[in-house]
């Protein structure tokens, strides 16, 4: 592939936002405006999961809705673990849409970062703290859309519902799987979501390639390995013991290649991607389930991590466990892997084709976490509308529809019927993004910040107003 086309698998599919480039220096307060102010509030509310804690940022939305006089509950899915749900009522002649965002953020080490990571500073433009990437920033982004609304009391044909939920970050069982299964009637038959996701690419002079409209992602499957055998002394070692057992088994899973694949939401993000690739690049991504029977473009795309990621399930080994002293056999052995489907995969299905690869009737695999990926269509209003918006503000920009490697909480609303889609409305060239994304001295540009309201208010305000 060439250059172009592998810059923009690897910005899309390892984690969906824009290109970025390398740190800049931290330097020197800047002016704020309302939505920037707000964000900094909330940067400094530290809701790292775990413990997450929540309920504190549940509560700071809480506080903002009832000064807007904006209907809204807040809820404890366990001790100090929160969600908070918002809505602007429509007339009711069209299904509602909701916007939606987790609460919590990853760990952020203090030792790494130039600034507290929960002081939520602004410096050189930069708007700097846990979260202001993944995903704060985005939902301050979303409140300010309900604001505006409500301070223009615009009739609305659709309800416009807002839903902050915990626990993302370990997989939404106490935050959008507990909201979703205990409150359904708060979700008013939805029709459309938008959460985060989505890719954007922007070169360095500021043109707008493309803005991303993420309709599927990979999901994941973790899964516990844990091997058994005859503990004893380690002076007395034992090939088939529950660590060499677990050893082997890990061994030949890395040895293995599952196999390539062309799913229907995959072969529709290229397709919708190839305007932006070089000539032969185009040709062969609009006709991938061809061209990846060509043993020289399944060589290319192989070679391209990010790339393969979207053709096949993948494993990664992530956590190992065995005895708890230096001389003693264990009589079990465990790992977890973070295995990821391709949209279609069955759990029950991929868990016999690992069985099978282990060999290893002493070896067994268990579920951590899991759900079949499910994927949304793109011949929406929605879509659509974003289409038109982008078009005006970037013109000769194009919309795709990347699938994601990681995953969000949206695959909880599908299963309820909600079209639900990634978008970042936070589009600017490398160096005015932000960039620390899960990593050291987190942070959005002000300006791309700003910039990001005002264009997800231009796609929510026609979707859900009388026109």
């Amino acid at each position: 592939m060439g250059a172009l086309s592998i810059c923009l698998l690897q910005t899309l599919i390892i984690w969906p936002a824009v290109l970025v480039s390398g740190q800049a220096p931290i330097t020197g307060p800047a002016k704020v405006d309302e939505s920037v102010e707000l964000l900094i509030k909330y940067l400094r509310i530290d809701t790292t999961n775990p413990p997450g804690d929540e309920l504190r940022a549940a509560r700071f939305f809480g506080e903002i809705f009832q000064r807007e006089d904006i209907e809204y509950r807040v809820f404890e899915s366990a001790p100090g673990r929160g969600c908070v749900w918002a809505r602007l009522r429509g007339d009711g002649t069209r299904r509602p849409v909701i916007l939606l965002n987790h609460l919590d953020v990853v760990p952020a080490d203090p030792r790494f970062w130039t600034v507290p990571p929960f002081d939520g500073e602004i410096r050189n433009g930069f708007i700097i703290g846990r979260g202001a990437l993944d995903m704060k920033s985005l939902a301050i982004a979303q409140l300010m859309t309900l604001i505006h609304l409500r301070r223009e009391r615009a009739p609305l044909v659709r309800d416009l519902i807002f839903i902050g939920t915990a626990d993302e970050e370990s997989g939404g069982k106490l935050g959008a799987e507990w909201f979703v299964r205990t409150h359904p009637e708060l979700l008013g038959g939805a029709e459309y979501l938008l959460t985060e996701g989505g890719g954007n690419v922007v070169e360095g002079d500021g043109q707008v390639l493309a803005v991303g409209l993420s309709p599927g992602e990979k999901a994941p499957a973790w899964l516990q390995l844990t091997a058994l055998g005859q503990a004893g002394h380690a002076s007395v070692p034992r090939a088939d013991s529950a660590v060499n057992r677990l050893i082997r088994a890990l061994n030949r899973l890395l040895d293995w290649s599952p196999p390539l694949k062309v799913t229907l939401v995959v072969e529709q993000y290229f397709r919708s991607l190839a305007p932006l690739l070089p000539a032969a690049d185009a040709s062969r991504f609009t006709e991938l389930r061809r061209s990846i029977a060509d043993p020289e473009f399944r060589k290319r795309l192989e070679s391209d991590p990010a790339a393969r990621a979207l053709f096949q399930n993948t494993i990664a080994v992530t956590r190992l466990e065995g005895g708890n002293k230096v001389n003693v056999i264990p009589a079990e052995a465990s790992a977890q892997i973070d295995t990821r489907l391709l949209p279609g995969e069955g759990l029950e299905q991929w868990i016999k084709e690992l069985s099978r690869v282990v060999d290893d009737d002493h070896v067994s695999i268990k579920p951590l976490l899991a759900f079949e990926p499910i994927d949304s269509p793109v011949n929406t209003e929605l879509a659509e509308i974003v289409r038109k918006e982008v078009g005006r503000r970037h013109p000769g920009a194009i919309l795709t529809y990347p699938v994601t490697a990681g995953f969000t909480d949206s695959h909880y609303f599908r299963r309820k019927g909600i079209h639900s889609y990634g978008l970042s409305p936070f589009i600017a060239p490398p160096g005015q993004l932000g960039e620390g994304y899960h990593g050291h001295d987190e942070r959005i540009g002000a300006k791309a910040f700003t910039n990001g309201v005002l264009f997800l208010r231009s796609i929510i305000e026609p979707l859900v107003s009388q026109r």
